[in-house]
């Protein structure tokens, strides 16, 4: 059989959670199931460095408008093509396709200015129910997101396949990590970009509360980009606490120092109010980092039994958290020895293998 995967969004470094997963899913499909050919389109060439196993990349003009009529006359190239939301083939008369559905976050959370809402409005309303509608087969990487398929729009469940994702082995940079400076520790952790979505502000107001209630030396560290009114409003509130030295922002850092930041962190803080997967908590939880994440999505799903689970609306529930792992020598054990265990879980080879499986029944 000839795999067509639509290789967006594509990145070869600072990969986002999304462009991490496409490159992941490039690399071990045709690992786990070699018998197959391999066709990945993107708009931009891919190194034949980071692809271990054969395959043939086929170059696709940039842009959803030039994507749609390019897709619109593709030959039968392959015999089945894949493809990731929020990229939407809506029309590919000649093959039959299959969608990776990341998350559904933009159905649950608002965006803050019109144009996020009139964008999700024609994402989500429009143009999604197209793509679903043409989809032979769903692969969701939780059974969160598969109920957000059910639940939003109607899909028979019948219709989704839950294959879970894996997440980056952060041993491997063990041997370029980078000390955290001294005047950083000890510290909380949280990894991502800095946005609404992943609820910073609330893990921000939660260690205000547990500075002001225990006056601990500890600090809090955030790594990933961050810019606009939202990060503003939080160094002001920071400013206004008089705590606006006790938190850093880091931005984007080397894998080195992420290691280092994992590993030394007294916990990882990651209340999301919404993910498809939460790859970050595994990250953690691989190396043996005490995890504070969501009682809800698919955050409970990676996080079992190995993670503090608190409300995301909740600040307070969060500082508890905080102050519990902070005091609590025995309970950092505990979650410590879960999470490793938790952790093996995921892997992107079992993935694939599992995406694999799926793709050859649809088509049968």
């Amino acid at each position: 059989m000839k795999i067509g995967f639509i290789a967006e969004p594509y990145e070869e470094s600072e990969a986002s959670g999304m462009g991490y997963a496409v490159l992941e899913t490039m690399r071990n499909l045709p690992l786990q199931a070699p018998q197959h050919e391999y066709v990945y389109f993107s708009s931009k060439p891919i190194s034949k460095n980071l692809v271990s196993a054969p395959f043939t990349n086929v170059r696709i003009p940039k842009g959803f408008v030039r994507q749609f009529f390019w897709f619109l006359v593709l030959p039968k190239k392959v015999d089945v093509l894949l493809f990731v939301t929020p990229l939407l083939p809506l029309v590919v008369p000649r093959v039959p396709v299959i969608m990776f559905c990341k998350e559904l976050g933009s159905q649950k959370i608002r965006p803050r200015t019109l144009a996020g809402r009139i964008s999700n409005f024609v994402r989500d309303r429009i143009l999604m129910p197209i793509s679903l509608s043409r989809t032979l087969h769903i692969i969701a990487p939780s059974q969160a997101t598969k109920d957000d398929l059910v639940k939003f729009y109607k899909v028979s469940p019948e219709k989704v396949s839950v294959v879970y994702e894996g997440f980056q082995d952060m041993e491997k940079f063990q041997s370029v990590s980078e000390p955290v400076a001294a005047q950083m520790t000890p510290f909380f952790f949280f990894a991502g970009k800095i946005k609404y979505r992943k609820n910073v502000h609330s893990i921000v107001e939660a260690f205000i509360l547990f500075k002001n209630r225990t006056h601990s030396n500890t600090k809090l560290l955030l790594a990933g980009g961050y810019s606009g009114a939202y990060y503003e409003d939080m160094l002001e509130r920071l400013r206004a606490a008089h705590l606006d030295t006790e938190v850093f922002f880091l931005g984007y850092v080397p894998v080195g120092l992420l290691y280092s930041l994992y590993k030394d962190a007294i916990a990882f803080v990651f209340p999301s109010l919404n993910e498809g997967f939460g790859m970050p908590i595994a990250e953690a939880m691989s190396l043996g980092t005490p995890v504070i994440t969501s009682n809800l999505s698919s955050m409970t799903e990676v996080a079992g039994d190995a993670a503090l689970l608190v409300d995301p609306s909740s600040p307070q529930a969060i500082s508890e958290a905080m102050e519990r792992l902070c005091s609590d020598e025995a309970l950092r054990k505990t979650l410590q020895t879960k999470g490793y265990v938790q952790a093996q879980h995921f892997s992107w080879p079992k993935m694939a293998k599992e995406s694999i499986q799926v793709i050859e029944h649809a088509l049968r």
